[in-house]
């Protein structure tokens, strides 16, 4: 799961200017995305949902009425800039259920919740500085099926954020490549933590999509030699 979010994020890049309407294509080949996150920087739930032709990469749709998606019972909204349908809740919305209804009369509804995780308490910032490989201890429980956890570090600079990853059943930690540690330029970095949660949709068109749930706690800065 985490190399088709990584794919997905990569082709959005390229693919974000390459609008179409719904009603240009067959039904039947729309992919589609769901994601509700909780970003407790903000206690904001951020609930999303795109639409593209055929699959991950295809060209984004913006839905033609009458067809249309809702979030909880709620109409959700066209961002044009993001080529998406968002709604936002204050503070934390624990699970959801996105129903979109297609051109053809045909409706597809699927529920997500989210699994929350946490920094520790205090951060041992030597994982941070050592040329060894390490390992990152959250807190909370260990991973269970169709979960992610995920550590991004975002510099000052001008180098790209690095992400550190581990999906496996029942982990606890989550490896740091030093190596790839020396990618982040040296100063400041906000250090954010993630759980991702995507089981496969309980309905879709024969193109599929992803369902996910993401949670993050607070971030934490340290000082990266």
């Amino acid at each position: 799961m985490k190399k088709t979010l990584i794919f997905i994020a990569i082709a959005a890049a390229f693919t974000a200017c390459k609008k179409e309407v719904s009603s240009k294509v067959d039904q039947d080949k729309i992919w589609t995305y769901y994601e509700l996150f909780y970003d407790q920087n903000a206690d904001v739930t951020y609930a999303t949902a795109t639409f593209r032709f055929s699959s991950e990469i295809g060209t984004h749709l913006e839905l033609s009425n009458p067809s249309v998606v809702s979030v909880e019972g709620m109409e959700m909204s066209w961002v044009s800039e993001s080529a998406y349908y968002e709604l936002q809740f204050s503070g934390i919305k624990s699970t959801a259920e996105f129903v979109w209804t297609d051109l053809d009369g045909n409706v597809f509804t699927n529920s997500i919740g989210l699994r929350d995780i946490d920094f520790p308490a205090v951060i041992d910032d030597t994982l941070f500085h050592s040329d060894e490989v390490n390992y990152f201890m959250w807190e909370g429980l260990p991973l269970d099926s169709f979960e992610t956890a995920r550590i991004t570090l975002a510099g000052e600079g001008d180098s790209d954020d690095r992400k550190f990853f581990v999906d496996t059943l029942n982990a606890t930690t989550i490896t740091i490549d030093s190596l790839k540690l020396l990618q982040v330029d040296s100063g400041m970095v906000t250090i954010m933590l993630d759980k991702l949660y995507s089981p496969p949709l309980t309905e879709a068109t024969s193109r599929g999509g992803l369902l996910v749930g993401k949670y993050r706690p607070v971030n934490r800065l340290i000082y990266l030699d």
